[in-house]
């Protein structure tokens, strides 16, 4: 253990310098409370199992122990096999072919290369899909080059032959431009969708859409109806047979092969962690469910969890767009809303119906 790297104890950091720990700190939520849901803990904790090599907290801290900034990340020591979460599948074109594409334009700056040359790796990244650095001096340069400065330090003195993020977002230019001075270099991985609520009544939200698409919405709104389909919104319970049926659906006709008994568990586990800020839209006729999609509530932002449609009936044909767009849409102002976060994939549906896209980054770097 180098000079500044902290145990894991949550009270190890409260020293005013870059410390290292294992997991979140007790009081990550406080340190962190204007950045996005899903950096919070109950988030983290939901997908840290995609960090390779446990999940780490790596911290520029001032003086009176408030955190200047921070990320959680991992160190893999080796390759991994996942597509979304391997630096070495991104920065080496592979991923490019997946679903979506990740950094399919490049460059791949470790095509060809030997893994041993680049492993263990410091892998910084939240793992739902967005990173940025979080604390009282998120935006601030000074800080974002000290922060770099240490974690390459940390890094080197650690045995770790490389530095990546992912999932870097653009809007945090003060952290980019930080880590280009620090001869990262960096690499245009995907879209991410938010859904900004800025309307008050669902003719708000349709005047934000072009008018091809806003005829598109009120034709499929008239033909639901017509159908004898009703939309309603409940909450998740601890026993779902229905939702199961249409998550192995669409499990299937993507390729994959449905394990009810997997997806049985994950919907409890979903229960369990969530309680009661889980919403369902669901969309049935005459008591048959026909489609749905789920949000979870985290003070004014939703986030967007999975869906799920009966593709064997042609009632429902709209339900979907209904169910993930248009409802939540009309639902949000009313409750307080002003976020829905669509994360990443289908960039072209979701942003034809009202989202707006952040570039997200990697950014590599590799120790001398």
């Amino acid at each position: 253990m180098t000079e500044t790297e902290s145990s894991p104890s949550a009270a190890a950091h409260r020293d005013g310098r870059f410390s290292v720990g294992e997991g979140l700190p007790a009081d990550w939520d406080d340190q962190i409370r204007d950045a996005p849901a899903t950096l919070r803990t109950r988030w983290v904790d939901l997908a840290h199992q995609r960090i390779a090599g446990g999940l780490r907290t790596f911290g520029l801290y001032d003086a009176d122990g408030a955190l200047s900034v921070g990320f959680c990340g991992g160190v893999p020591a080796e390759p991994g096999e996942h597509p979304r979460f391997d630096p070495y599948l991104v920065l080496s074109g592979v991923s490019a072919t997946s679903d979506p594409p990740l950094a399919p334009g490049g460059p791949h700056p470790w095509k060809d290369a030997d893994p041993a040359a680049l492993f263990p790796c410091c892998l910084v990244m939240f793992p739902n899909y967005e990173t940025m650095p979080v604390g009282r001096a998120a935006r601030d340069r000074g800080a974002a080059d000290r922060f770099i400065e240490e974690l390459i330090r940390w890094g080197r003195g650690n045995g770790v032959r490389s530095v990546v993020h992912l999932y870097l977002r653009s809007d945090y230019t003060e952290y980019l431009q930080a880590l280009r001075s620090h001869g990262f270099i960096l690499v245009p991985m995907v879209e991410r969708c938010d859904m900004p609520v800025r309307w008050t009544e669902f003719e708000g939200y349709l005047a934000t859409l072009s008018r091809n698409r806003r005829t598109s919405v009120r034709r499929e709104r008239r033909e639901i109806k017509e159908r004898g389909i009703v939309i309603t919104e409940r909450g998740l319970t601890d026993d779902e047979p229905e939702l199961l049926r249409l998550r192995c659906n669409l499990i299937a006709k993507y390729g994959g092969s449905p394990d009810p008994e997997r997806e049985a568990f994950s919907l409890r586990y979903l229960h369990d962690h969530f309680g009661s800020d889980f919403l369902v839209i669901e969309a049935r006729k005459e008591d048959r469910l026909l489609g749905f999609s789920t949000f979870i509530a985290d003070e004014s932002e939703w986030t967007v969890l999975m869906t799920g449609t009966d593709y064997e009936d042609p009632d429902a044909s709209f339900t979907y767009f209904e169910t993930m767009f248009y409802r939540p849409a009309e639902l949000a102002p009313s409750i307080g809303i002003r976020n829905i976060g669509y994360g990443i994939g289908t960039i072209d549906a979701k942003r034809s119906r009202g989202c707006v896209t952040n570039t997200l980054y990697a950014a590599v770097r590799v120790n001398e």
